[in-house]
């Protein structure tokens, strides 16, 4: 029976994983948020209370306390927007439903988001309470097909010029290139258009199905991470790392300087792999330095300096945010002004103004807190360094909290904290020295003596 059960479980992820990150493709093109994904998300609840079986109290319990969250902090903040002596200027920073600047208490986003950090908080919990190793395949496979999609549509843009995704029926901004090589914004009906000139060689900035480049790097980098280290199937590995170079994202940058901080713990120095491995570096970085330089440029130093509009845009808001923060009253600054009010374009600043300091806090711990208490072990590793790219990705450059696939590995890591209490609460249990049931006998006998 506990296998059934568990199949019916295993077989609704194994439909759900595919499902999972793909953000472009609508089942209702007019209705936002009709992803297949979200939608299995809210379908999984009966599917979990059916299947959970002895974790049914674990799960039911989770949802109680993320539900006890969500209303702890819309108490606080709108009794803070009812106490606060002014009303915020809300044309100044970016509002997820620009077409209300008026509306302070109760705006209709707050509830709009909450459906979605519900989906979250379902997805998240189903992968906790069911995730089995078994999963690994399903995951590698989602991903790698994923990459492959975005790695196709680059490559039709590179022979045709035009865009080739012929999946989305989601409406996204666009740049798009005349004649002359200036661009201009528009509207595309699929999913977001961007481009680089890369020295003179036009490539398309590969996003796949997802809303952009830096959303594709924040969905899948926790995949190359946790699949570099564990699985050994490598050409996958290698088709979602080249994926990931190809968006030419910041947001995947970030990733890897992350990765690598954490992985020099365990890397041993060997010199003369080191200086081989520098040779080949000088060499090839000697020969593109061109178009390195202008990759260079574009990705990371416009972004920095504010050259382009993108690094405008990103400081500008920033600032903004960060003011309205400054300006609220202490309640505001706690709790926040309300969940779902403005969305920046990182996760810190849209976190502090739409739950002060106290929701920041709490979703830092959230994410981080596996990474202090996990293993070392390969996996350990891994799921570590997922959990802490994950956080500085969102907090630095993604403002999204509901993509689906970079919640998996932290619930995946969660999970894995889970099996080790329990391996730890066993071996504490089990008796020293005992070699097989009888001596287990032989000594609780004795011990009763």
């Amino acid at each position: 029976m506990k296998q059934s059960i568990s199949s019916h479980a295993d077989l609704y992820y194994f439909v759900w994983v595919f499902a999972m990150p793909v953000t472009s493709v609508l089942l209702m093109p007019s209705v936002q948020g009709t992803t297949l994904g979200y939608v299995m998300c809210f379908l999984s609840l009966p599917i979990a209370l059916a299947c959970a079986g002895a974790s049914r109290t674990r799960y039911i319990n989770f949802l109680i306390v993320a539900a006890s969250v969500w209303t702890f902090f819309f108490l606080a903040s709108q009794l803070a927007d009812t106490a606060a002596p002014y009303e915020p200027d809300l044309t100044k920073v970016l509002l997820i439903d620009d077409s209300d600047v008026l509306t302070f208490i109760l705006r209709k986003s707050l509830f709009t988001q909450s459906i979605y950090l519900f989906a979250v908080v379902l997805y998240a919990s189903y992968v906790y309470i069911f995730y089995k190793p078994s999963w690994r395949q399903w995951l590698l496979a989602s991903a790698a097909i994923f990459a492959v999609y975005g790695i196709y549509e680059v490559i039709y843009f590179i022979v045709t010029g035009h865009p080739g995704d012929f999946i989305s029926n989601r409406s996204f901004g666009a740049e798009f290139r005349n004649g002359d090589g200036s661009a201009e914004e528009g509207s595309l009906n699929g999913s977001s258009f961007q481009w680089l000139d890369i020295h003179g060689f036009h490539m398309q900035r590969l996003k796949s199905l997802t809303g952009e480049p830096s959303m594709y790097a924040l969905s899948m980098f926790p995949f190359w991470v946790y699949f570099n280290a564990t699985s050994k199937r490598r050409l996958p590995v290698w088709i979602i790392g080249a994926s990931l170079i190809m968006s030419t994202s910041s947001t995947a940058f970030i990733g890897y300087v992350v990765y690598l901080l954490i992985r020099i713990r365990k890397i041993g120095f060997h010199p003369l792999k080191a200086m081989a491995g520098a040779l080949i570096l000088f060499v090839v970085a000697y020969l593109a330095r061109d178009y390195i330089a202008d990759l260079f440029q574009q990705m990371i130093l416009d972004k920095m300096d504010g050259h382009n509009v993108s690094g405008v845009e990103r400081s500008g808001f920033f600032r903004a945010s960060m003011d309205m923060w400054a300006a609220g009253s202490l309640g505001n600054q706690l709790f926040g002004i309300g969940f779902g009010y403005i969305r920046s374009t990182d996760l810190f600043s849209t976190l502090l103004v739409n739950t002060g300091i106290a929701g920041l806090v709490l979703v830092s711990l959230l994410i981080l807190y596996p990474a202090f208490k996990l293993d070392w072990s390969a996996e350990g590793m891994a799921l570590r360094q997922c959990c802490v790219s994950t956080w500085v990705m969102m907090m630095i450059s993604v403002p999204e909290f509901s993509y689906l696939a970079p919640w998996t590995f932290v619930a995946i890591a969660y999970a894995r904290l889970r099996a080790q209490k329990m391996t730890a609460r066993q071996s504490s249990v089990a008796l020293p020295g005992s070699s097989s049931p009888v001596n287990d006998r032989r000594l609780t006998v004795r011990s009763r003596l």
